[in-house]
Order: structure tokens, then sequence, then C-alpha cells
């Protein structure tokens, strides 16, 4: 008994010791990814041919490299079930100093020129470059064809991608679950049934709560629009700036914040880390700075265009002016305008479509470049013309 009891009067100090100096250990990492984390950029190579810009104009300008280290770009998509089709793809920038986010949806139905590959339409992309990383023997295809994709819209768009991530269905409403749902406006009734993707959408107009299952329902939803896929996309923007400011209002400490950043990881495919987005997290919802971005800082459109029937299928033909002007303005983070060097390759036009081509050549002022912001699709409920 002796010897337990000298045992226990040495060994409990130590053990307190132990766990004070684990609890430091925890704390100090715990303070350092809160105060100091900072993500890892490689901006020192440009992704994209910079041949055809002026070299008279290059004289005054910021010699090329990053010059907004506070700018993140990211590729957000979301696809089917079934065929891997990438039905929403979104280009986001993030000014972390100016607290501003501009996003642009891409229409699925872009036509876009990947070699060998006969499929047109850019929400096939996706599967394409998945199907090439599973060629090349990549453990994880679904990630790795993510950043292929974003590769192609680097070069092609002229823009860095810092970050990109990929999910399905199942991980859309998983998210939507793990903020306790969106409540937000339906602007008309929905209804659509096909069986053959198990796809059953029954939604009444008016302010509702949209769980995972019914914010699925909500964002597929495209029939019924007199312009279709456009009008699925601004019902979109709807419901991003609704779950935006439900997510801003449900995350109110950083445990929160955590769970949600580990939900992310485990429904998306994404080259984003559980540190960055407890990064980009914590400055987006003002935690520890007292300052979140502002709904009305928050900017979606969707990418100028013109919608095109060619070889028996329905497009949406890119104008490529007014394209540039957007990229330029709001995802450029280099010393430069990408102007000139915008499409070198031309792959989101048909060599044999003089029609298709004259859209996307034509002025900017032929088509509508129409912006909203979170805040005012919030209060007003938005439009899905």
């Amino acid at each position: 008994m002796r010897t337990f009891k000298k045992f226990i009067r040495k060994f409990l100090p130590r053990l307190g010791a132990f766990v004070l100096a684990a609890a430091f250990c925890l704390g100090s990492y715990a303070a350092a990814v809160f105060f100091l984390y900072k993500p890892e950029r490689d901006d020192a190579s440009i992704p994209f041919d910079t041949s055809a810009r002026d070299p008279m104009e290059e004289e005054d300008e910021t010699p090329p490299g990053d010059t907004k280290d506070t700018h993140y770009n990211f590729l957000v998509l979301g696809h089917d079930r079934a065929a891997s089709l990438t039905d929403v793809i979104i280009l986001i920038s993030y000014d972390i100093e100016k607290q501003s986010i501009s996003m642009m949806q891409i229409p699925r139905d872009t036509y876009v020129e990947l070699e060998d590959y006969s499929y047109h339409k850019i929400n096939g992309a996706y599967n394409y470059f998945v199907s090439s990383a599973r060629k090349s023997g990549s453990s994880n295809p679904e990630k790795d064809g993510c950043r292929g994709f974003a590769s192609f819209l680097e070069t092609n768009l002229c823009i860095k991608i810092h970050y990109c991530a990929v999910m399905d269905l199942d991980g859309f409403a998983g998210i939507v679950e793990a903020i306790g749902g969106v409540d937000m406006y339906v602007p008309q009734d929905m209804y659509y049934s096909d069986p053959g993707q198990n796809l059953y959408i029954n939604l009444k107009e008016g302010y509702q709560h949209l769980n995972g299952k019914t914010a699925e329902q909500f964002v597929r939803y495209r029939m019924g629009y007199a312009n279709a896929d456009i009008g699925r996309g601004n019902a979109q923007k709807l419901f991003i700036a609704a779950f935006i400011k439900k997510l801003q209002s449900s995350i109110s400490d950083l445990s929160v914040l955590k769970e949600l950043a580990a939900n992310v990881i485990t429904y998306v495919d994404t080259d984003i880390t559980v540190n960055d987005i407890f990064y980009f997290g914590k400055s987006f919802l003002g935690l520890g700075t007292g300052e979140r971005v502002d709904l009305g800082n928050i900017r979606m459109m969707t990418m100028p265009g013109s919608p095109k029937y060619h070889n028996g299928a329905s497009y949406y033909v890119m104008n490529k002016a007014a394209v540039a002007d957007i990229i330029n303005t709001n995802f450029n983070i280099y010393g430069f305008d990408i102007l000139t060097s915008f499409d070198p390759s031309q792959v989101f036009v048909a060599e044999d479509s003089a029609e298709i081509r004259n859209l996307y050549l034509a002025d900017k002022d032929t088509v509508t470049t129409d912006i909203y912001d979170a805040d005012s699709l919030n209060n007003q409920g938005g439009t899905t013309e």
C-alpha cells in the first residue's frame, strides 16, 4: 500500500504536467490556425498564354505575377447521380481584403470543344477529365478530374483557380442539412416527375423551409421556366443568396464552423483542406475580426452569351468580349489585363458554324449582363424569368 501511495504521489504531478503541456500545445496550435494560418499559394507561373498581349502595353505595367495575395478563385461543380454531368458550374472569387465575392455561373449547355470528344456541352467536361484521370491510374479520379477541368478553364478563361470542389446531389443535400436547412421564397409552383432519374419535384409557391431533399428539388427544377436552363440558373442564385444568409446566422462560433468544415470534407471531392476551409470560413463570417462579408458585397451573374441550335442540339454560345471583361474585372489576380489573351485556342466556338462564330465574336453590347447581389435577392425574392 505504501508503495502504491508513493507511486501516486510521484505519478500525479507528472501526469498533471503532461496534461498541462498537452493542453498548451493544443491551444497553441488552435491559436496558430485561428490567428496565423494562411493558405499556401503558387502563383508564380501563369496558366494561360500571354503571347497575344501587346508588348507596347507592358512597359508601364507590373511584371507578370501575383499582385493580389488576398484574392482567391474557386471552381465549384455539382453533378448528377447518373451520368456525372455537371449541371452546376460556378466560378467564385473571394477578395478577403475587400470582403467581397463575385460568382459567375457557366450554363451547362455552353458550347465547348475538347480534344477527341464529340460531346460539345461544357457539362460533359468533368466526366471527360474524370475518365482521363481513371485511364492514368488516378487514386482519386473525381478530385483529379475536377482539377483537370479547373486547369482547362485556367488555360482558356485566363484565370488562376486556387481551389476546386465537386459534389454530387447527396453531398449537396448533406451540406444543406448541416446548416439546418434554408428558408426562402419559392417563386412558383414546381412539379416534375422522372422515374428514370428517380427525380420527383413537388414544391408550392411561397415562403418555406427547404431541407436537403426539397432544396435539391428546387435547384434541379428547370422545365417550367420560359428560358429553361438560364431560368434554373437564376433560381439557383435565389437559393445561393438564401443559403449564405442562413450560413451567416447559423454559424455563431468556431465549433460549428469546424463541424461544417468536417461535413464539407466528407461530402465533397476537393483539394481544399480543413484548415483552408477554417481560414476562409472565419474570414467570411467575421469570426475573430467582427467584420463579415456583407450580403450586398456578394455579386452573382451568369456568363454572358446567347442560345443557339446547332447540329440538332441546343447550345449556349459565350460572348467572348463580355466574358473576358467579367473575368478581367472580377477574377484577374495579375498586374495586367487578360483581354487580349482570352480564349487563345478558341475552344468556346465551333469551327464549322459561322452563326456560332458570329455570336461568339459579337460586340459585348449585344448581350445582357445582369448582376445581382445576395442582399437584394433575399429582400426582393429575385426573378427566374
